[in-house]
């Protein structure tokens, strides 16, 4: 089966009507989850962009590749996922932000590309309405001025056409809902003036982040997206939801494509995103955090002849990616990588699911285990929270000095332990 892989930029996971946000608008991934299956217990293994991408196309942990850091680039040497669909016979392809290796709004260099024969992008660059380019595989630019998310699906849907008659695996890396906040105006029309619901574990915050490509102005106050929503979380929260619109509606635009050129029931569709958006939850902003709205991250799965209209609790991660595309390709997965294939469960020939995930920046690390989920502080690995997400999902009673949960907390602390000292001796 080809493959379609989509994925966003800091989307949490609670972004979706399908996952019970009555006040967002994404009727098209609604619909995709309807024909697939949500996994509503996804989680971003290292909940920032390059390593989450590290993490996505090598198919090993962040401390194993030494990819923790927002501009590392893949290990010399590592067989990639790219590599081995290669191998298998597909015709790999990559369109929209890479950020591996580098950063800013430029192109990305054959080395640097892990792998992928057909690729047009850039490396990162924080802005949608201006500097809308991507380079080619020969380092061409094309420039567009539409915005960024259109102009990635209007490049998605070339690239989708010029690959159909052939076995494909395409990933499309959408930059949007990331900072700067900035919709196109029919959809932050959508949201105007309507106070949006905020999570019980929110504080009224500075939501504004300066951009680092390109750079924002100084002092804070010249920059127009500063002007827009700066010291007013719930018109971020507002342009946030129209963003996640639009992109649903540009997902709706390529999966439309799909079915024109008659490929829909042989092609594996994923949507996903590499991390989340504090937005206020626990005093916080942004994201590489442990909490939920960090590390807690959309998922979808499409399989021609699959499991349809079902919701999976199952406990998975970015991780799982690696050997579950290559199942689903009938593709040999190399040995040394991480993660489940959920490609059996996905095909209904399996009930099966894993019910454990752990997740990891270079300050923290954490596991959840079916409904609990254990954080702990490095180097040493010491324990800093403990909750019961299935009584408590906003994450508010800290339950680690709790004596009736003394053996829960050990227990996670001991497989985190053992988890933590053979992924940092594997670097």
């Amino acid at each position: 089966m080809n493959i379609l892989f989509l994925f966003a930029d800091q989307m949490h996971a609670f972004a979706l009507g399908c996952m019970g946000n009555s006040e967002i608008h994404t009727p098209n991934l609604d619909s995709l989850a309807e024909q697939g299956v949500l996994f509503r217990n996804a989680y971003s293994n290292a909940p920032v962009c390059t390593p989450y991408r590290g993490t996505l196309f090598t198919g090993r942990y962040g401390s194993q590749t030494d990819m923790l850091g927002n501009t590392a680039p893949l290990p010399a040497g590592e067989m990639t996922l790219a590599d081995c669909l290669n191998e298998a016979g597909y015709r790999t392809s990559y369109v929209g932000k890479w950020h591996i290796g580098d950063t800013w709004n430029k192109a990305v260099p054959e080395a640097l590309r892990g792998g992928f024969t057909d690729f047009i992008g850039y490396q990162a660059h924080n802005d949608f309405l201006n500097g809308v380019w991507f380079f080619d595989e020969h380092g061409d630019r094309r420039e567009s001025d539409a915005h960024r998310t259109e102009a990635t699906t209007d490049v998605a849907m070339e690239r989708l056409e010029a690959v159909a008659g052939e076995p494909f695996a395409m990933f499309v890396s959408y930059q949007n809902p990331h900072y700067p906040i900035q919709p196109s105006p029919e959809y932050a029309a959508m949201y105007e003036g309507i106070e949006l619901t905020r999570r019980p574990n929110c504080r009224d915050v500075e939501p504004y982040t300066g951009t680092h490509s390109p750079t924002s102005p100084k002092p804070r106050e010249l920059d127009p997206n500063y002007r827009r929503y700066g010291g007013d979380l719930g018109e971020y929260l507002r342009l946030y939801y129209a963003m996640v619109t639009q992109l649903d509606a540009n997902i709706g635009r390529l999966l439309g494509r799909l079915d024109e050129l008659g490929i829909a029931d042989e092609t594996v569709v994923v949507f996903t995103s590499d991390h989340g958006d504090m937005q206020g939850s626990h005093g916080l902003t942004n994201k590489g955090v442990g909490w939920e709205e960090s590390s807690h991250v959309p998922q979808i799965v499409r399989v021609p002849g699959g499991r349809s209209g079902e919701v999976a609790d199952g406990i998975v991660s970015g991780v799982d990616f690696f050997p579950t595309l290559l199942g689903l390709a009938d593709a040999v997965c190399p040995p040394g990588k991480e993660g489940v294939d959920l490609g059996p469960f996905l095909r209904g020939h399996t009930d099966s699911e894993p019910s454990r995930v752990f997740a990891e920046m270079q300050s923290w690390c954490m596991v959840r285990d079916g409904d609990w989920k254990l954080v702990a502080e490095r180097p040493d690995v010491t324990p800093s929270h403990l909750f019961d997400l299935g009584a408590d999902p906003y994450e508010m009673d800290n339950l680690l000095a709790s004596a009736p949960h003394a053996d829960i907390r050990e227990r996670l602390l001991a497989a985190l332990r053992e988890w933590d000292t053979r992924v940092r001796s594997d670097a």
